[in-house]
């Protein structure tokens, strides 16, 4: 017998193991705008996959609450799916997909019937208010905290029996967003009640009691005598696009199920992305909605080797959950410490905190740059910047950003490669220059047989003859001098007329001005108007004024500078960024956007494009003093304001050909004064020290596929994605070149190493 017994419970153990959910079906028959029930009890954590749409059903929402263990000692949850039929008739059920232990099921309910709800529709209301208001909001912004106020209104058809009236607390299914969860407790799953505002927060109660979550009052609305019940809940926005579900709550005048209807508010709402931060200089703190920041540091000024201590009080209403890891350190001020302190828990209403940093500032960079968090906030759609402390300077040091300004003017085009900058003559001074002993050899030969009084006609006739083709000369002039010089170059006779001079010359135009001039001093007659002079004048007026004109308009530098002046330095850099994609071969577009990378506190990225700056024009004295007042803030040794060896290798040439030219003038005087040699060898030996200079700069400063690395200690990667700390790590400002990139990383080869780097550590410069 006891043999017996221990097979039967073993075999009802067996089947109680392999049943995987149990399933209570909502009844044959029910009834249409009433509250109804699926209930799949497991003893796995199961998940809801998406619910069928159906024309004449509405799936309302979905708890899960764990129950006692069953006899066995197997863990029981109740998963409740809700929903409510919209019209009556024969309904055949869709089949529910459910998923257990990765696993899916589908649970299937059959037919059922639906008849009319006979209650009234105006005894009992449901009203919901967003934000205070019973308009639902069109758009939102992810992550923004809504209001939700349930509001349940039952008539009361019998003030002698108030508690009489039936209320549900409000049931939902929303998607795209989820609900504050008011009370946690250790141990315990969220059950709907846990997601309303309990107003006895904060007291003791029972870990499975039901603390008072709604209020209760009785009000007289269009002088109809109302009971009325409120729930406070808050939704969280937490996907973008579109946000939809239903609210719902069952009321009734009678504890009665047969007087009870079930009110459904569907609702659809647009959720929008968090605009991108105006300022890249402020740290997105990623909190979104109504924020106060209360902001104490100490001491005023820091100082090299004393700790600087930032505190923040945070408070507000919102999801802390949101919130980014606070990091206030830079270069030269490292952080040594930093602590979060909640006063309250998530669950809060409110939440506060308190957080806590300390720096050490190691003296190597003089300038702390200001501070400031950013939180967005869903009142106003903007971001509000609060200030945690302004610029600091440690004593002796100063801020050079506040002096900046960025230049109206993006500058003149430089050619690449740089040696195509070179002026044609260039070529012509090199290739001529040996022949300049032997001219002035034969202009010193020429100089001894000079007759100085034709030379001086021959220039004055040249003079003349150019004044008056471009109508310049005066009638005074042609007879005083030019007629005098060309009776004496033609052989005629001193008292020759103008038109016996002019038919004697081989130059048609000089005649015919002559002809015109001999007309008009015997006839009297004004000289004609000139047609062709007044049309090129009114061309050169014109296009004055459509230059004019066009430097009125608007242009995308002038709407950069705006944005640098006003602060806003994302805007500035990503309009100075794209100028330069369009054009990049102009400096002070460079010099600009070093600016404003140095005003938004990446002196890094400000080194990589004030160098771009000066490898296009290394005679920038503005960014050669900028350039030191970067490697200054990263604490590396400042650049000479003033390097002769920083030309570009078109410079080098252009400086070498003078010098090359100089030295054969040198050997060309030798022919009017006695000197020696040896200075015009040395010279032309300099010259092509020089050149030597032009291709050595060529070869290391302006080869393709420059970077520079911007990350202090960035270590060398054999595999990509793998730094091995083995190898000597690279130094901020290094320049290295670059043989591959892909999307992540850049290949470094040479003869000795190969290795990669991370493309976000680095920034092309050539």
């Amino acid at each position: 017998m006891f043999r017996l017994v221990l097979i039967f419970s073993f075999f009802s153990a067996s089947v109680s193991w392999a049943q995987d959910y149990r399933v209570s079906r909502p009844p044959n028959i029910i009834t249409e705008n009433r509250i109804e029930y699926i209930s799949i009890v497991t003893r796995a954590e199961m998940e809801l996959d998406k619910l069928p749409k159906h024309p004449k059903i509405t799936w309302l929402g979905y708890s899960s609450i764990r129950l006692p263990n069953d006899a066995y000692g197997n863990m029981q949850t109740d998963n409740r799916i809700s929903f409510i039929a919209t019209s009556p008739g024969l309904i055949d059920f869709p089949p529910v997909p459910i998923v257990l232990e990765n696993k899916e099921f589908f649970i299937r309910i059959g037919e059922i019937k639906v008849t009319g709800n006979t209650t009234s529709k105006t005894d009992t209301r449901l009203e919901v208010l967003w934000n205070g208001s019973a308009e639902i909001p069109r758009q939102v912004h992810l992550g923004e905290a809504v209001e939700v106020q349930f509001i349940e209104l039952v008539e009361n058809k019998n003030n002698r029996f108030r508690g009489s009236s039936y209320f549900s607390q409000p049931s939902n299914r929303v998607e795209g967003a989820q609900w504050h969860q008011y009370l946690r407790y250790s141990g315990r799953k969220p059950v709907p009640s846990d997601y309303f505002y309990t107003y006895s927060q904060g007291g003791f109660f029972s870990r499975y009691g039901s603390p008072e979550n709604y209020s209760e009052m009785a009000q007289e609305i269009d002088g109809v005598d109302y009971n009325l019940r409120a729930y406070k809940a808050r939704l969280y926005f937490t996907k973008i696009g579109k946000s939809t579900g239903h609210l719902s709550a069952t009321l009734g005048t009678s504890r009665i199920r047969s007087r009870h209807r079930t009110h459904v508010i569907p609702f659809e709402i647009e959720v929008l992305p968090i605009p991108p931060i105006p300022n890249n200089q402020a740290i997105d703190s990623g909190l979104v909605g109504d924020w106060e920041f209360q902001i104490d540091y100490r001491p005023l000024q820091p100082a090299a080797s004393r700790p600087f201590i930032i505190d923040i009080s945070i408070t507000g209403q919102g999801n802390p959950n949101l919130r980014n890891d606070f990091d206030f350190s830079s270069e030269g001020f490292p952080s040594v410490e930093s602590d979060l302190y909640p006063k309250v828990g998530s669950n809060y209403d409110f939440w506060e905190a308190d957080f806590t940093q300390t720096l050490l500032p190691t003296g190597k960079v003089g300038t702390l740059p200001a501070i400031s968090l950013a939180s967005f906030d869903t009142v106003d759609d903007k971001w509000r910047f609060h200030k945690i402390t302004p610029t600091l300077n440690l004593p002796g040091t100063s801020d050079i950003t506040a002096l900046m300004t960025p230049r109206n003017d993006a500058g003149s085009i430089t050619t690449r490669p740089v040696l195509l900058n070179l002026p044609v003559a260039t070529f012509g001074a090199f290739a001529l220059a040996p022949l300049l002993p032997l001219l002035f050899g034969l202009a010193k030969k020429r100089l001894d047989s000079r007759d100085p009084e034709q030379k001086k006609r021959e220039r004055t006739l040249k003079h003349l003859i150019i004044s008056f083709k471009s109508g310049k000369g005066t009638a005074e002039e042609i007879d005083n001098e030019l007629l005098p010089i060309l009776r004496h170059k033609l052989h005629l006779p001193s008292g020759s007329t103008v038109r016996e001079i002019a038919s004697a010359l081989d130059d048609h135009e000089l005649a015919k001005i002559l002809e015109v001039h001999a007309e008009v001093s015997f006839s009297g007659q004004e000289k004609p108007f000139d047609f062709i002079a007044l049309g090129r004048e009114l061309t050169k007026i014109s296009l004055l004024l459509l230059m004019t004109m066009t430097s009125l308009k608007g242009s995308p530098l002038d709407e950069a500078n705006q944005a640098f002046n006003e602060a806003n330095f994302t805007k500035a850099i990503s309009i100075y960024d794209h100028l330069i994609e369009e054009s990049p071969n102009r400096a002070s577009l460079h010099y600009n956007l070093a600016q404003a990378h140095l005003s938004a506190n990446d002196p890094s990225r400000a080194r990589a494009s004030c160098h771009t700056a000066l490898l296009l024009n290394p005679l920038d004295q503005e960014a050669r003093a900028l350039m030191s007042d970067i490697r200054e803030r990263q604490g590396d040794l400042t650049v000479s304001r003033n390097r002769f060896f920083d030309l570009r290798p078109d410079q080098w040439v252009v400086v070498a050909s003078v010098i090359w030219v100089i030295a054969y003038l040198f050997f060309g005087i030798r022919k009017f004064v006695s000197l020696p040699r040896w200075p015009g060898f040395a010279l032309g030996a300099v010259a092509i020290f020089f050149l030597g200079t032009a291709a050595w700069r060529q070869s290391q400063h302006y080869s393709s596929d420059q970077y520079m690395v911007l990350a202090d200690e960035l270590p060398r990667e054999p595999k990509a994605g793998s730094p091995d700390w083995n190898y000597p790590a690279l130094r901020a400002g290094q320049i290295i070149q670059i043989s591959e990139v892909n999307e992540t990383h850049a290949l470094v080869q040479s003869s000795e190493s190969s290795f990669w780097l991370p493309i976000n550590e680095l920034q092309q410069v050539w």
